[in-house]
């Protein structure tokens, strides 16, 4: 009998090869030679699912909305962890700190820039903007519940200051060692919620004054 091929498997160990790339050597080592080697198949293979480079990253892109998907939700499903520990855990989750947050944050700032000027990517963006906000969202509203994030907050202004600070800063680590410096710090996803509530503390006493 014929081997039965899992595509979608394979699509995905091609997508994992070219995020192992990116974390290590950064978007530019990103070929079609270099991915076939680093995921044991042929350039032959390589060519049948992906067309050309672009849809190599783009791939690698969907792949790492899926694994920080993934990662989302172990955190929200963790026991014995309040909201607020959370909703600290979810912000650390992005910051580039390891392989794999390194190579979200690259694949996403390569994307960012080409979003700005083309359609697809643009869309792609801001569907996984939208899915990490909502995650945001549904801790933050945890924390009002449990009474560590005031209730005369708006749940939707904290979670978008709070997913603007964490996506500036990780996306200026990896350009500016002082700022990576900074959010390797103990406390540095703690500060960043801590941050954004305080953010969202002023500007309601601003519009109340």
């Amino acid at each position: 009998m014929p081997k039965i091929v899992d595509h979608d498997e394979r699509r995905r160990a091609l997508a994992d090869a070219v995020l192992a790339l990116i974390a290590r050597e950064g978007i530019s080592a990103v070929t079609t030679r270099a991915v076939a080697e680093e995921s044991g198949w042929s350039t032959g293979v390589l060519n049948h699912y992906f067309g050309s480079r672009h849809e190599l990253l783009l791939a690698a892109l969907r792949r790492a909305g899926d694994i920080q998907g993934d990662r989302y939700r172990t955190i929200l499903d963790e026991e014995g962890a309040g909201p607020i520990e959370k909703l600290r855990n979810i912000t650390a989750s992005i910051l580039p700190l390891d392989e794999r947050r390194l190579a979200m944050t690259r694949v996403f700032l390569f994307f960012y820039a080409e979003g700005a000027a083309e359609e697809t990517a643009r869309g792609e963006i801001a569907a996984f903007l939208a899915r990490w906000r909502g995650v945001v969202r549904e801790s933050v509203v945890a924390a009002q519940r449990e009474g560590t994030v005031s209730t005369d907050l708006d749940a939707d202004a904290v979670t978008v200051a709070l997913v603007a600070l964490t996506d500036g800063l990780a996306l200026q680590a990896i350009l500016d060692p002082v700022v990576m410096k900074a959010i390797s710090a103990e406390d540095a996803a703690a500060r960043c919620v801590d941050a954004a509530v305080r953010r969202t503390t002023e500007e309601a006493g601003a519009v109340g004054r």
